[in-house]
Protein backbone atom coordinates (compact mmCIF):
# COMPACT_ATOMS: atom_id res chain seq x y z
CA UNK A 1 0.00 0.00 0.00
CA UNK A 2 2.74 2.26 0.47
CA UNK A 3 3.95 2.57 -2.78
CA UNK A 4 0.86 3.53 -4.05
CA UNK A 5 0.63 6.04 -1.46
CA UNK A 6 4.09 7.29 -3.10
CA UNK A 7 2.91 7.03 -7.14
CA UNK A 8 3.46 10.68 -8.52
CA UNK A 9 -0.33 10.85 -9.36
CA UNK A 10 -1.58 9.73 -5.98
CA UNK A 11 -3.62 11.97 -3.85
CA UNK A 12 -1.03 12.56 -0.97
CA UNK A 13 0.94 13.36 -3.90
CA UNK A 14 -1.34 15.59 -5.82
CA UNK A 15 -2.30 17.29 -2.51
CA UNK A 16 0.92 18.10 -1.32
CA UNK A 17 2.18 19.61 -4.48
CA UNK A 18 -0.33 21.65 -4.98
CA UNK A 19 -0.23 23.08 -1.92
CA UNK A 20 3.35 23.67 -1.71
CA UNK A 21 3.40 25.59 -5.05
CA UNK A 22 0.54 27.94 -3.55
CA UNK A 23 2.48 28.35 -0.58
CA UNK A 24 5.87 29.12 -2.36
CA UNK A 25 4.11 32.20 -4.09
CA UNK A 26 2.26 33.20 -0.81
CA UNK A 27 5.67 33.29 1.27
CA UNK A 28 5.47 36.13 3.50
CA UNK A 29 1.83 36.01 3.99
CA UNK A 30 1.94 34.18 7.09
CA UNK A 31 -2.23 33.47 7.67
CA UNK A 32 -2.40 31.87 4.21
CA UNK A 33 1.06 29.44 4.44
CA UNK A 34 0.40 28.61 8.04
CA UNK A 35 -3.12 27.16 6.54
CA UNK A 36 -1.52 25.55 4.11
CA UNK A 37 1.09 23.73 6.35
CA UNK A 38 -1.98 22.47 8.18
CA UNK A 39 -3.15 20.67 4.71
CA UNK A 40 0.58 19.16 4.26
CA UNK A 41 0.23 18.17 8.02
CA UNK A 42 -3.38 16.19 7.42
CA UNK A 43 -1.64 14.44 4.11
CA UNK A 44 1.28 13.49 6.29
CA UNK A 45 -1.12 11.97 9.00
CA UNK A 46 -3.01 9.98 6.20
CA UNK A 47 -6.01 12.54 6.41
CA UNK A 48 -5.95 12.99 2.50
CA UNK A 49 -9.67 13.40 2.14
CA UNK A 50 -9.71 15.93 5.19
CA UNK A 51 -6.60 17.40 3.55
CA UNK A 52 -8.63 18.13 -0.08
CA UNK A 53 -11.67 19.75 2.11
CA UNK A 54 -9.28 21.99 4.07
CA UNK A 55 -7.24 23.31 1.03
CA UNK A 56 -10.18 24.20 -0.93
CA UNK A 57 -11.82 26.17 2.23
CA UNK A 58 -8.08 27.51 2.34
CA UNK A 59 -8.14 29.12 -1.44
CA UNK A 60 -11.89 30.26 -0.60
CA UNK A 61 -11.06 32.19 2.82
CA UNK A 62 -8.28 33.98 1.83
CA UNK A 63 -9.37 34.61 -2.04
CA UNK A 64 -6.05 32.59 -2.72
CA UNK A 65 -6.01 32.78 -6.72
CA UNK A 66 -4.62 29.56 -8.31
CA UNK A 67 -3.16 28.03 -10.87
CA UNK A 68 -4.35 25.66 -13.64
CA UNK A 69 -2.04 23.22 -12.63
CA UNK A 70 -2.56 23.15 -9.06
CA UNK A 71 -6.58 23.37 -10.02
CA UNK A 72 -6.15 20.43 -11.56
CA UNK A 73 -4.49 18.83 -9.27
CA UNK A 74 -6.94 19.27 -6.14
CA UNK A 75 -9.67 17.72 -8.70
CA UNK A 76 -7.71 14.83 -9.49
CA UNK A 77 -7.08 14.21 -5.75
CA UNK A 78 -10.38 15.05 -5.18
CA UNK A 79 -11.82 12.68 -7.82
CA UNK A 80 -9.32 9.52 -6.45
CA UNK A 81 -10.41 10.21 -2.93
CA UNK A 82 -14.65 10.80 -4.31
CA UNK A 83 -14.16 13.93 -2.61
CA UNK A 84 -15.37 16.50 -5.12
CA UNK A 85 -18.07 17.21 -3.09
CA UNK A 86 -16.07 20.12 -1.25
CA UNK A 87 -14.86 21.21 -4.56
CA UNK A 88 -18.35 21.89 -5.72
CA UNK A 89 -19.52 23.60 -2.72
CA UNK A 90 -16.55 26.07 -2.65
CA UNK A 91 -16.38 26.43 -6.52
CA UNK A 92 -12.82 26.64 -6.80
CA UNK A 93 -12.69 26.83 -10.27
CA UNK A 94 -13.63 30.37 -9.27
CA UNK A 95 -10.48 30.78 -7.79
CA UNK A 96 -8.61 29.85 -11.04
CA UNK A 97 -6.10 32.60 -12.60
CA UNK A 98 -4.39 31.60 -15.87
Amino acid sequence: MSQQMNAPDSPDVLIRSAAASIAGRLAGEKGPVEALRSVVHMVDNDEAELAVDDLVRVIEFFGIRIRRTEHDQIVAAAAQLDALDSLTEVGVDRFIDD
